[in-house]
């Protein structure tokens, strides 16, 4: 359970805000689906925050889906230390964040996958004029890794790359 907004820190509650977080999970699930044609398997959505909302780690990230996710983490393992603890930590916030882009009706679960719907309105630059370079920047790499585990293989597989576990 997520804890009261009066009782959060200032900083946290402005980085893990819900609709920002539901933002990024939806441009990641929007991406998915189209590269891969299908939905976004909902327990890739638990990798998407830890991943774009670390700097080091989204600075990281190639610049291309031509570059393969496994042979690029051997290639970049720094990015690994800490990961797990990271996912584990912004697991309330990704459910948060689920839970609020399904009540705003721009996410929608579809069996065991993660999908965007009609009402889904793409961060795009008119409306996002607001949007600091940093924000923009995690819009972009939560698109990215959307298109990028669409041809990383099997939820499974992308896990165990990352060291961590569904």
């Amino acid at each position: 359970m997520s804890r009261a907004w009066t009782s959060r820190v200032v900083e946290e509650a402005n980085l893990f805000n819900p609709a920002y977080c539901a933002t990024l999970l939806a441009v990641a699930t929007k991406d998915y689906a189209k590269k891969a044609e299908r939905p976004l398997p909902f327990a890739l959505a638990f990798l998407v925050l830890p991943i774009v909302l670390h700097e080091k780690t989204r600075e990281e990230l190639p610049h291309s889906t031509i570059t393969t996710l496994l042979p690029w983490l051997q290639e970049h393992k720094p990015v690994l230390v800490g990961f797990s603890q990271r996912a584990a930590g912004l697991r309330p916030a990704t459910q948060e964040a689920v839970m609020f882009g399904i009540r705003q009706g721009s996410l929608a679960l579809d069996g065991a996958a993660l999908k965007t719907t009609s009402k889904y309105k793409a961060p795009t630059p008119a409306r996002t004029d607001m949007f600091t370079k940093e924000t923009t920047d995690t819009v972009e790499a939560a698109g990215f890794l959307g298109r990028w585990f669409a041809n990383a293989g099997t939820t499974s597989t992308i896990y165990a790359a990352w060291g961590v576990t569904p």
